[in-house]
């Protein structure tokens, strides 16, 4: 609760207090009194029992005090109890006040989790992502959820989560490890229990994949062979903005897959690099082997 809200709440349990005493003590005089006719007309009934002003009290006080100063310094002690316990709740209710000033989410309401809070949100289950650690527990999210972690540069993210979570998780990852530190950290450790591939272009070494394989002969042959040319020649995925050579170029491309996956003995992107720019063959030599070679035998 804020702490507007308090102090407004504040202000109406001490104004209702106060006035609650001070009607309990003019109907308590009224009563002690014998409700008589001196005190003046009532101000409504209910079942025959006269309901006073609730600042009547004091005007009586005024002018009979001295008939009967034991019936009104009863009703002084109960008018000055209203008082005293709308100090004690103001007093009480001003520290809560200020206790919920302290928890304001003016600028924020992050915090670190308390354990419960920790234990509810499931973070404390054997697998899963890890994400730090509590005491002898490690956190760890193992929910549908997505997992991101923003920090700055060298501040332990890779150490801290990734890591940890490669050397734990027990099914299947793809890790974009632009650095390849997690795969020189973890590529061991997992080569143990599973099958670990390297993709790196720049690196002999790497494993290798050949897109063309991928293309279903038949029907299927000339969409797929397609799709791969828009990959190479239209990235962005607008291909109706492209000029008129660039769009022609997605068509000889498509033509030149087609004639190496059924021609030529090497069936890679490289080879059809190789095909349409050997420097020992004029591009209308080449233009005509695509024409003249019985591709379906």
């Amino acid at each position: 609760m804020s702490g507007t809200k308090i102090l407004w709440g504040q202000i109406l349990i001490v104004f209702t207090i106060v006035l609650a005493t001070t009607w309990t003590a003019t109907q308590w005089t009224a009563w002690r009194l014998g409700f008589q006719s001196q005190l003046g007309q009532p101000w409504f009934e209910i079942g025959g029992w006269p309901v006073y002003y609730p600042p009547s009290f004091f005007w009586w006080w005024y002018f009979y005090d001295a008939y009967a100063p034991p019936i009104f310094i009863e009703g002084a002690i109960i008018a000055a109890s209203g008082g005293f316990i709308a100090i004690a709740v103001a007093i009480l209710m001003s520290v809560w006040r200020a206790r919920e000033a302290q928890s304001v989410d003016t600028y924020g309401s992050a915090r670190w989790a308390r354990p419960n809070e920790v234990k509810a949100a499931g973070l404390l289950g054997p697998d899963g992502v890890v994400l730090g650690k509590l005491h002898d527990h490690y956190l760890r999210h193992e929910g549908p959820e997505h997992v991101l972690c923003f920090a700055p540069t060298r501040s332990g993210k890779g150490v801290g989560l990734v890591v940890p979570s490669l050397l734990t998780w027990p099914g299947s990852a793809i890790v974009h490890d632009i650095k390849g530190e997690n795969w020189q950290l973890t590529a061991g450790f997992r080569a143990r229990y599973g099958r670990v591939l390297l993709f790196d272009p720049t690196n002999p070494n790497s494993s290798a994949y050949n897109p063309l394989l991928e293309v279903r002969r038949g029907e299927w042959e000339v969409r797929d062979v397609q799709n791969i040319a828009d990959i190479l020649v239209d990235p962005e995925g607008s291909l109706e903005k492209r000029n008129h050579w660039e769009k022609t170029s997605h068509a000889l491309l498509v033509g030149a897959i087609l004639h190496v996956l059924y021609a030529e003995k090497d069936k890679t992107l490289a080879g059809v690099a190789a095909f349409l720019s050997d420097p020992k063959r004029p591009i209308e030599s080449t233009l005509a082997a695509m024409m003249k070679t019985a591709h379906l035998g």
